[in-house]
């Protein structure tokens, strides 16, 4: 297949969509009011001046029971029933039930809040002062972050955390992403033809279950109604969460992730510094939600007129398909307050920047119907060619899902109706286009028309 993105050497790649974030002082004070925080540095506090410890650096059971006690270090299946949850801590046989207490000792230990050494656990000596630098607490926080998402997403719920975390990542800040939906995306395919009811259930609970526990480290938060279900699939009185909604720390804390695997993740304040060029080979990175804060933050940074000059400035020419694909997604957010200079863009001479604009006034639903039936007749081939064009830098599996897309939907037939059409005038990537449609096009017929009209071809120039 053609490789077309060596059209745009300026690509700069970015790991995940522009984001903005707080101070660092609100982060650490949102950091530190989290409950796996706090209650780490509640411990820390507890165990000193010293506390005996095993060969392991856990306190004994009846330090245990006592923590457990004063900071509601409970099941969570039994926070709201006293009477049962006394009688569990009385039942426990070893400080390994007591789940809770380890998950938030371990990452004060981890954190560096509590030393450990010759069987005594100690609060670190300059724990007091580093509470009061904003820096200090978000590296603790930041190292507990990683070490929650590790437990949660791969051993709690056996899923690669990039999965779950860039789908949240992506998702515009605020939003409230279903948990159905997330479930649906990030859960991998199983096997599940012995128990086909209640795996899907099963596998649901999984993923909560591990998305609480980032709740409890402040990255996540989780509004629910309806019955949860229980690990038969059937409805407990407890209720399920119905979304998740990544919080201000929690896209610091991704953010941290990537930037540690190298991976470039702008903020925002930088990403719409970047040259047109620049920020629109870039949305070809983002998921459709990421490339919609992209758009918005870019062009809010503009007025609409010079966003479209800067625009038209580096999409006209050829080998820039891709690239104009994105343009007309951009003009098309703001095609109401550039509508006259549109219609004086259809007079250039050069057919790239004639077609963008025929493109985004299509879109735009600004037009009559003898406007539409004029422009398509005007400008159509050239479009449809420049599409499938585009179409071709997404690689053959995203080549193929775009062919049986609504966005293609009729344009292949439109296209090879009027073959002779194709080449007056030729677009540089007609002859591509239909070497493409002919070998991977999934209607045969279409697919042989395309071959046709390839073999017929005039000579190039």
């Amino acid at each position: 297949m053609s490789s077309h993105h060596s059209e745009a050497p300026s690509h700069r790649r970015f790991a995940a969509r522009p984001v903005s974030l707080l101070p660092t002082e609100e982060l650490a004070r949102r950091a530190l009011s989290c409950h796996l925080m706090r209650t780490a540095v509640d411990l820390a506090r507890w165990c000193g001046p010293v506390t005996p410890v095993d060969v392991e650096g856990v306190p004994d059971l009846n330090d245990v029971r006592s923590a457990i006690r004063r900071f509601g270090l409970w099941p969570r299946s039994l926070c709201r029933d006293r009477e049962r949850r006394e009688a569990w801590a009385e039942e426990i046989t070893s400080v390994s039930q007591a789940e809770e207490f380890l998950t938030v000792w371990r990452t004060a230990r981890h954190v560096g809040m509590i030393e450990c050494e010759t069987g005594q656990a100690r609060p670190a000596p300059e724990l007091e002062r580093w509470l009061g630098s904003a820096g200090r607490v978000l590296r603790w926080w930041t190292l507990a972050f990683h070490v929650s998402v590790e437990r949660a997403l791969r051993d709690t719920a056996g899923l690669e955390p990039h999965t779950v975390l860039g789908r949240l990542y992506e998702s515009p800040n605020g939003a409230r992403v279903p948990l159905r939906l997330v479930t649906q995306e990030v859960l991998p395919a199983r096997e599940t033809h012995y128990l086909p009811s209640r795996c899907a259930a099963w596998s649901t609970v999984l993923l909560t279950r591990a998305l609480w526990q980032l709740r409890d480290a402040g990255a996540i938060s989780m509004g629910w109604h309806g019955p949860w279900p229980d690990h038969a699939g059937a409805h407990s009185h407890r209720p399920g969460p119905a979304w998740v909604q990544l919080t201000d720390l929690g896209r610091f804390g991704i953010r941290q992730i990537l930037l540690a695997e190298e991976q470039p993740a702008p903020l925002t304040e930088e990403f719409v510094r970047l040259a047109a060029d620049e920020f629109l080979d870039a949305l070809a990175d983002f998921s459709p939600d990421g490339q919609l804060v992209a758009l918005t933050a870019w062009l809010d940074a503009r007025a609409p007129d010079r966003a479209l000059r800067e625009i038209v400035a580096v999409s006209s020419g050829p080998g820039l398909a891709l690239r104009r694909w994105n343009a007309t997604m951009a003009l098309g957010s703001i095609s109401s307050r550039i509508e006259p200079e549109l219609y004086a863009l259809l007079r250039s001479e050069d057919p790239t920047v004639a077609s963008l604009a025929s493109v985004v006034l299509l879109a735009s639903r600004m037009l009559s119907e003898p406007e539409r039936a004029r422009l398509t007749a005007a400008f159509g081939h050239w479009t449809a060619i420049d599409m499938f064009a585009a179409a071709t830098c997404l690689g053959e599996t995203g080549l193929k899902s775009f062919l049986v897309s609504e966005a293609a939907e009729g344009i292949d037939r439109f296209l090879l109706a009027d073959v002779a059409r194709l080449w007056d005038p030729e677009h540089p990537d007609t002859r591509e286009v239909l070497r493409v449609l002919g070998r991977h096009h999934p209607d045969p017929s279409i697919a042989a028309r395309a071959r046709a009209a390839e073999s017929h071809a005039p000579p190039p120039p």
